[in-house]
């Protein structure tokens, strides 16, 4: 809807999946060239350090090529539980991806943190009750209770 917003042309809803599916084939396709190089430097390690304090950890994710993407990276084992945009009506900024992940680790929303790269997730964490950390482009927003200029900042935090 967002991408059909910038068309001049009016589009049936049959056309609008159509297209849908298009779009989404071209980015599987796209997908499958990713390997473990194209995870963020200090990723792994974080992951690690945060594995041995003890913290549970969860991906929520508006895509539904999540375990595609996870698997592809090498991480689809990495983490204790994962929401995804199968699991779920609303997208982001609506909480509802990580009020289910905090479900599925049986954690109250209000006891965790996200770490998000985009400012709709640091809504979405807001909406939750969660602590947002920004990253990345969601650094930009006012919302955030921490911004990170890299990863491995998160292990001061925790």
């Amino acid at each position: 809807e967002i991408i059909l917003e910038q068309s001049n042309k009016t589009y049936l809803e049959e056309e609008k999946l159509k297209l849908a599916k298009v779009k989404n084939d071209y980015y599987i396709d796209l997908l499958k060239n990713l390997s473990k190089s194209d995870i963020l430097p200090g990723v792994l390690f974080v992951l690690d350090a945060l594995k041995q304090k003890g913290i549970k950890i969860a991906i929520g994710s508006s895509s539904r090529n999540t375990p595609m993407i996870l698997k592809q990276i090498g991480l689809d084992q990495a983490f204790d539980a994962i929401a995804d945009g199968n699991d779920v009506k609303n997208s982001k900024p609506a909480p509802d991806v990580f009020i289910r992940a905090a479900e599925r680790l049986n954690i109250e929303p209000r006891l965790c943190a996200v770490v998000e790269d985009a400012e709709a997730g640091i809504e979405a964490a807001k909406h939750a009750k969660m602590i947002s950390i920004a990253i990345s482009d969601a650094r930009k927003s006012p919302k955030a209770d921490y911004r990170l200029e890299k990863i491995t900042e998160l292990l001061s935090i925790v």
